[in-house]
């Protein structure tokens, strides 16, 4: 300890030993030799580290700025070295040329960990030649980006934070009539009509909301104005972007002149066509009443010369039947017979008159109706020994009267062309269809062939004859006007001497 006290104190005490002349055989040559060198190599390592500290001052965004400091004072270090070996041929200062030596050693040290730590970064920047490749792709994209911007369909105007345009392509230019240098660098109000100054999209869209910074709004309807004062309706979607030159709003601007006029005319058209179906409608519905109200009045009126021919037919049936000859009996007995396919003829055109004059619909049991169903035609069930099978049925909102009419006709039909010898079964299910319930009444009796499929829901249409099979030809009639009624379809798949499946659905949105 009290050398190292020693050292420092006698720092620069120099009578410890002679000059380096004196020390050894130095020849003239030899000495000035290893003089000269050091001092060349002092100068050298001097001037590096003030040229390192000069650029280093010039490039303000140099990167590992303490490297290059680190460098700087070793190698300032390094030349002190050779400096006071240089000086101790006059001055034996051997004290301070130790102690440049140490400092040199300490901060070799410091620059080697420095170095440890820094090289990986510094290999895993770029090489030249991929900076020059990443500059030429980026040059290709921009020329990319010139293209499709200048062929870009709609016109593109890209505008500053302040609001001044920094770039449109040649759509806008072909849309406002402006030259490109006419609207660089002015302000984008000089494109929107005064009306929208205060309020336009670009004032509404801020550039300054963090929120917004990276959505984009679209369909922005407004007028723009022409060089030329006209003014035309555009369709604008905004959408902003951060540069290196700071927040920046692209518009994109589409002219829709002809889409306006053409939504006019389709407006225009719609009205027209609402008001006929309109028209039509009430047309319609004016001669729907006054058929239903003829045909209720004809059937009603028809009912009493009918019944006063029928009562003077069964009259002369009492009277005079046996009394003349045979064939006067058998015209009486037709007479009374088209009397009585009359009246029901009569009454099943009253019955279809009358559909849908209950405009009140009820929640019902589609169960509840199979039973009523049952009890009402309990008599030929039984006399046909028909089985009649049902699935579990829906609730349903719907016309009491008209949808128990319709079970009861197609379970009648199901039971009527039964195949002989065969008991009828009948199988009623029903299942959800898209926006309601599809029913299925399934038989086992003598079928449809195909031609007929469609023709027998046509009022008054027959397919047997009366000798065969009784009925009006109207009965599947009915069962179609009620379905209709109830906003639904109907229609049979059938397999002649196998059976018939009639299908038709009921809407719940109506």
């Amino acid at each position: 300890m009290n050398q190292v006290v020693d050292f420092f104190v006698r720092l620069f005490d120099t009578s410890d030993w002679p000059p380096r002349w004196h020390c050894g055989k130095w020849t003239e040559f030899h000495g000035w030799l290893y003089i000269i060198s050091d001092l060349l190599v002092w100068s050298a390592y001097f001037a590096i580290p003030f040229i390192i500290i000069r650029f280093i001052t010039k490039k303000h965004d140099a990167r590992f700025i303490r490297l290059y400091f680190l460098f700087a004072a070793f190698i300032l270090a390094c030349g002190a070295t050779h400096f006071f070996d240089a000086v101790t041929f006059w001055f034996p200062a051997y004290r301070v040329n130790a102690l440049i030596r140490a400092i040199t050693g300490v901060l070799s040290w410091i620059t080697v960990f420095y170095l440890i730590k820094v090289l990986p970064v510094a290999f895993s920047l770029r090489s030249s030649h991929e900076l020059e490749e990443e500059v030429e792709q980026r040059k290709k994209a921009e020329h990319k980006f010139r293209i499709f911007l200048e062929r870009a369909p709609d016109g593109i105007i890209v505008v500053d934070e302040a609001g001044d345009i920094q770039l449109v392509n040649a759509q806008t230019v072909k849309l406002f009539g402006y030259g490109r240098d006419e609207m660089i660098g002015k302000r984008i109000e000089m494109l929107i009509p005064q009306r929208y100054e205060k309020m336009h999209p670009f004032r509404r869209f801020s550039l300054f909301d963090t929120s917004q910074s990276t959505q984009m709004a679209e369909g922005f309807e407004m007028f723009a104005i022409r060089k030329d004062g006209r003014e035309f309706p555009i369709e604008m979607s905004l959408s902003p972007m951060e540069t290196d030159e700071g927040m920046m709003l692209t518009a994109s601007i589409r002219d829709v002149s002809e889409k306006k006029q053409l939504e006019k005319v389709i407006r225009e058209t719609n009205i027209t066509l609402e008001r006929k179906v309109r028209q039509r409608t009430e047309e319609l519905e004016r001669k729907n009443k006054e058929l239903e109200q003829f045909a209720y009045v004809a059937s009603h009126d028809l009912q009493e010369p009918l019944r006063t021919t029928s009562s003077f037919v069964d009259l002369l049936r009492k009277q005079y039947k046996g009394k003349l000859d045979e064939n006067a009996d058998k015209y009486l007995d037709y007479i009374v017979q088209s009397s009585d396919r009359m009246k029901i003829l009569i009454k099943d055109l009253l019955d279809y008159s009358r559909l849908g004059r209950e405009k009140e619909k009820r929640q019902i049991d589609c169960n509840a109706i199979v039973e009523q169903v049952k009890a009402d035609l309990n008599k030929v069930i039984r006399e046909s020994q028909a089985e009649l099978r049902s699935g579990k049925l829906p609730l349903l909102d719907a016309f009491p009267t008209e949808l128990k009419l319709l079970f009861q006709n197609l379970v009648s039909n199901s039971i009527k062309f039964c195949r002989p010898g065969i008991p009828p079964v009948v199988e009623i299910s029903a299942k959800r269809a898209d926006g309601g319930w599809e029913f299925a009444f399934k038989d086992n009796g003598i079928g449809i062939e195909p031609q007929y499929l469609e023709r027998i829901f046509v009022i008054f249409q027959r397919l047997h004859n009366r000798t065969d099979y009784e009925g009006s030809g109207i009965g599947l009639a009915h069962c179609k006007k009620i379905v209709e009624l109830h906003g639904g379809t109907i229609w049979v798949e059938s397999e002649p001497g196998v059976g018939s499946t009639f299908y038709f659905t009921i809407s719940e949105i109506q």
